[in-house]
């Protein structure tokens, strides 16, 4: 998934979670406390939908960093979520590699 198709799905959960907004509300640099009206609730149930989704990530970390005023962007939400399905991605093609490399090393050892 995209940058943008990642930002289409926050904003179309953040506008199911919330009927009064209109999709143009919803934009990449919208506060989602100042400028789309999130409290806690809409934040906790948007987090656990996007948990869900994509896994074990959590969110205490960009929460703690969006607290301080206009910085809990859409955008901020969704650079989170890129940056920890990168790690997660570069991770999985390490341990392909080390797994490949203790293949290859136990084929050696066997022939």
């Amino acid at each position: 998934m995209d940058r943008q198709q990642l930002l289409d799905h926050v904003c179309n959960h953040i506008l199911s979670l919330n009927s009064g907004l209109y999709p143009d509300d919803v934009t990449e640099f919208a506060s989602m406390t100042y400028d789309l009206g999130m409290d806690s609730f809409y934040l906790e149930s948007l987090i656990s939908e996007l948990k869900e989704q994509v896994g074990d990530i959590e969110f205490t970390p960009w929460y703690i960093r969006a607290s301080r005023r206009g910085y809990d962007t859409v955008g901020s939400l969704v650079d989170y979520i890129e940056e920890y399905l990168a790690k997660k991605q570069e991770s999985a093609r390490e341990q392909d590699a080390s797994e490949a490399s203790e293949a290859g090393a136990l084929r050696a050892e066997l022939a």
